[in-house]
């Protein structure tokens, strides 16, 4: 039996290829917007220190303003980081629809070896019980004239 060959190999090749770079880069965003969120909670728990500090100064206004002037800066930092977040977010949506149509390219391709697959395998079992019936018909055959032959001879010999 013949091994089946997809004439559209290359280009289900380069479609896996593609889809490999869409899912490389939703990787990538995926993983700077985790870091960007770690980055959020470490602010938000810097400025909960802040609080903390503001508290034990007390009376000493120095340290109450370092402490106030700490808090504001953590809040700038965690309004960065959520605006950046929201820009990746929104580049990670788009990234996301990329790897999708991708894949979904791809898995055209797949479907489509698939049934060319089937429908070859199907054929080249149709073809090898053709030639196997052949191959038993023209077995008989000559079953049947060595038989007619033996008869003969044996018939010429007994005369």
């Amino acid at each position: 039996m013949r091994k089946f060959h997809f004439k559209l190999q290359k280009l289900l090749e380069l479609k896996e290829y593609r889809e490999r770079e869409w899912e490389i880069k939703l990787g990538e965003i995926t993983g700077r917007m985790e870091e960007i969120r770690q980055k959020i909670d470490a602010c938000r728990s810097q400025r909960q220190k802040g609080f903390t500090l503001r508290a034990e100064a007390g009376n000493d206004l120095s340290q109450c303003a370092a402490a106030e002037n700490y808090i504001r800066r953590m809040e700038q930092l965690d309004s960065t980081y959520t605006r950046d977040l929201q820009v990746l977010t929104a580049e990670r949506e788009e990234i996301q629809a990329g790897y999708l149509e991708a894949s979904k390219e791809r898995k055209v391709f797949d479907k489509l070896r698939e049934k060319r697959q089937l429908e070859f395998y199907k054929e080249q079992k149709k073809a090898d019980i053709a030639m196997l019936d052949e191959l038993n018909s023209g077995a008989a055959a000559r079953n049947v004239e060595f038989a007619a032959e033996v008869a003969g001879s044996a018939a010429g010999r007994v005369r």
